[in-house]
């Protein structure tokens, strides 16, 4: 067995029945916004049918929580496949992001009394376990944090700066 759900008779013609009735992507360009609804999950994502008809994926690391069947998302196209599929991602653009995610670290700063052992040097694994965020995100949140003059490093620690401080 390779770990996948068997589906049951109704399940498989349902699916059938959604491939039958989509259509390729048209018109479609990367980040665009769709709307859909999550038909299928399965480990590495979610597969979701859009309003416009269109069969889309939205991969694991593209998903701020878990995805359950029949829920509705909207999300911004990655990648339009050349057999008319799309990718989505729910995660919002890099630039909007790193705001949200700087105030993450800053929140996290605060609640350890303005000091924290994490670094743009900590492992990839590490961050993602405490932040939720990838490295390079990290990196981007912190960079912000740094040039803002919000934080510093020191003696491999970031710290809150001045009336930052708790």
């Amino acid at each position: 067995m390779d770990g996948r759900k068997r589906l049951g008779t109704r399940e498989r013609l349902e699916m059938k029945e959604l491939f039958h009735n989509s259509r390729p992507a048209e018109n479609v360009r990367r980040g665009d916004i769709l709307r859909g609804k999550v038909y299928n999950i399965i480990e590495s994502g979610a597969f979701v049918i859009t309003d416009e008809g269109y069969i889309g994926f939205i991969h694991e690391h593209e998903q701020p929580h878990p995805l359950k069947k029949d829920m509705v998302v909207e999300g911004r196209v990655t990648y339009v496949r050349p057999d008319g599929r799309v990718n989505l991602s729910l995660r919002p653009l890099k630039e909007y992001s790193r705001v949200a995610d700087a105030e993450k670290i800053l929140e996290y700063l605060r609640k350890r009394k303005g000091a924290m052992p994490f670094t743009d040097n900590s492992p990839p694994e590490v961050i993602r376990d405490r932040f939720g965020i990838s490295k390079s995100a990290f990196k981007r949140a912190l960079g912000k944090l740094l040039k803002d003059g919000l934080v510093a490093e020191e003696e491999g620690w970031i710290v809150l700066k001045g009336e930052n401080r708790p």
